[in-house]
């Protein structure tokens, strides 16, 4: 067990991928906004991966947000 009363001597740097599906609807529209995501958490209007406050959580994504667009037909980031 480690013992950090001496303080941290440094850190081991980690990540996680994770998926988010934003829905459309029949007609194409999709709704891409922090409200649709499942990492938003209403109670407090915060996102779960960055624990920033969402300014406008039914109209955008967050600046801060660090999903990204993927192209299911090959797999690429779009933005």
């Amino acid at each position: 067990m480690a013992n950090f009363e001496s303080g941290v001597a440094s850190y081991i740097h980690a990540q996680a991928v994770v998926d988010v599906y934003f829905p459309v609807d029949a007609k194409g529209s999709s709704a891409i906004s922090c409200r649709q995501c499942k990492f938003y958490r209403d109670s407090s209007h915060r996102c779960s991966l960055t624990f920033d406050v969402c300014a406008f959580p039914d109209k955008y994504v967050g600046d801060t947000c660090p999903l990204h667009q993927v192209d299911d037909s090959t797999g690429e980031i779009i933005n």
